[in-house]
């Protein structure tokens, strides 16, 4: 066989792996408190920007990747980020929120167990897509979608802790706080550099899907 075809071969008995070892979809949603952290050409950090709570959601995959105590995550979901802030310089109020798209993949490393309760610590990497965004300035509201300062691929590193408890053999409950750092992949002509950081705080759902298969 030559080497396309083996390559074939060896993707094909990979994602029937996953596969057999997958075991659990899961839903998650909660809060975000985010800002962004913006320097222009100079380096200079505009100074009196403020947390601003939004939201997050995710759906995905868990599944075993060396035993039920190290797995894979794989799955997407929706952010919004926001900050505000004011310029001393020009006596300017500024606004911005902004909503991303996002795959993501990841570990999910099971720490203890005491009866049904668990304690996980994960990461993931993020590449996100901005569906849309917004800036006020003073009175006035701009779409900065599309703009060169944000018109780039934002790549978050998260880490995190969840507690989690079996309810059923089917179904699953947790707890969990994630923090992120993301950084535009691609630096704006301007030379203004923007970089976000999130603290999120979730509950989800876990649904043992080998189980119901069985």
């Amino acid at each position: 066989m030559n080497t396309k075809t083996n390559y074939f071969i060896l993707v094909i008995s990979l994602l029937l792996s996953f596969q057999v070892t997958s075991q659990e979809l899961y839903i998650e949603g909660g809060k975000s408190i985010t800002t962004f952290d913006f320097k222009d050409v100079l380096s200079n950090e505009l100074e009196n920007l403020q947390s601003a709570n939004h939201s997050y959601f995710d759906v995905g995959y868990r599944g075993n990747l060396l035993g039920e105590s190290f797995k894979f995550l794989a799955g997407g979901g929706i952010h919004t980020y926001g900050a505000f802030g004011s310029d001393n310089t020009q006596a300017n109020y500024l606004e911005w929120e902004t909503t991303y798209a996002n795959i993501h993949l990841g570990v999910d490393v099971k720490v203890f167990t005491i009866n049904k309760f668990s304690f996980h610590v994960k990461g993931t990497v993020t590449p996100e897509f901005m569906l849309q965004g917004t800036q006020v300035l003073n009175n006035q509201a701009f779409n900065i979608r599309g703009e060169e300062d944000f018109d780039s691929i934002v790549v978050f590193l998260r880490g995190g802790v969840s507690f989690e408890y079996k309810v059923t053999d089917l179904l699953g409950v947790y707890l969990q706080y994630r923090y992120g750092g993301g950084s535009q992949i691609q630096k704006s002509d301007t030379g203004g550099e923007l970089d976000y950081i999130s603290h999120d705080f979730g509950i989800g759902l876990l649904f043992d899907i080998s189980k119901s298969e069985e």
